[in-house]
């Protein structure tokens, strides 16, 4: 039995990597999402992300500044981080699942968006949720929670693994 000078990262140390760019990947992807839908209905980023504030908040969070902006992007990505981590700890007993991760994220996605709009925004803004605007925001926002789901599926990915050594 040979003994090897080269000391391993903790198992935990490189989950908790993972899932942090995993919750970075998939909520830039619903950032670039919400901040150019909010630019095209003539609103501003800012003020969704004032509204992703009004979750600690309340309506108070709308005459915030920019500090309430800030809390809202670290609880939008607080959430990406949590959905990340599911994914992960989903993917630590399924292994196979992190083999085909264009499968996998789609589904995990629609997983997402269910969960989301009728479970979590429900629950914090019942009077607005859940809501029907048409079958093209239906669409687009479900293809858009696809697209997170498989931003979180590829950092977990076998391939991505193998290619940082990991």
């Amino acid at each position: 039995m040979t003994m090897t000078t080269e000391r391993r990262r903790p198992r935990t140390g490189r989950f908790i990597a993972w899932t942090l760019l995993a919750g970075f990947a998939g909520g830039l992807v619903d950032l670039v999402y919400f901040s150019a839908k909010a630019e095209i209905e003539g609103g501003s980023p800012i003020h969704t992300m004032k509204a992703i504030a009004g979750f600690w908040l309340g309506k108070a969070a709308a005459s915030g500044g920019l500090e309430t902006a800030a809390l809202g992007l670290a609880t939008h990505f607080g959430l990406a981080t949590i959905m990340a981590f599911v994914y992960g700890v989903a993917t630590s007993m399924m292994p196979a699942v992190r083999h085909r991760p264009f499968v996998s994220g789609p589904i995990y996605g629609l997983i997402l968006y269910a969960v989301m709009y009728l479970g979590v925004l429900p629950l914090r803004w019942p009077s607005i949720f859940p809501r029907f605007d048409g079958w093209t925001l239906l669409v687009l926002d479900g293809l858009v929670h696809i697209g997170v789901g498989t931003a979180i599926a590829l950092v977990f990915s076998e391939k991505a693994r193998e290619d940082a050594r990991i």
